[in-house]
């Protein structure tokens, strides 16, 4: 299996990250409410919801993040993600998404 090559950005760069789940039962991220919280450490974490982002279409979003407000280290995103479920009490039911984006942020020379 092939290694994905990572991008290194430094530290006050702005980036856009297409944000991307594949559909939950026949539902896509357009159905459904989600949210996203970039970070490289929990203390530093930007949180982007659904409002906040960009729609391309049902299925891709972008959300833009300034890396200065992040910190450097190994750039994640957790996508939180609520789908419709009648199986639920409340009909939803969320599901969470650990995402490395294979992007490093570094301090500037």
């Amino acid at each position: 299996m092939a290694t994905k090559k990572r991008t290194t950005v430094f530290i006050g760069t702005e980036i856009k990250l297409n944000v991307h789940i594949d559909p939950i039962d026949g539902f896509t991220m357009g159905d459904n409410f989600f949210s996203v919280d970039v970070f490289c450490s929990p203390k530093r974490t930007i949180h982007v919801t659904k409002d906040d982002a960009i729609r391309i279409d049902g299925d891709n979003y972008v959300i833009r993040i300034d890396t200065e407000q992040l910190g450097a280290g190994e750039l994640k995103c957790k996508v939180i993600a609520d789908v419709v479920d009648k199986d639920f009490e409340d009909s939803i039911r969320t599901e969470v998404y650990i995402i490395d984006t294979n992007i490093d942020i570094v301090k500037n020379l």
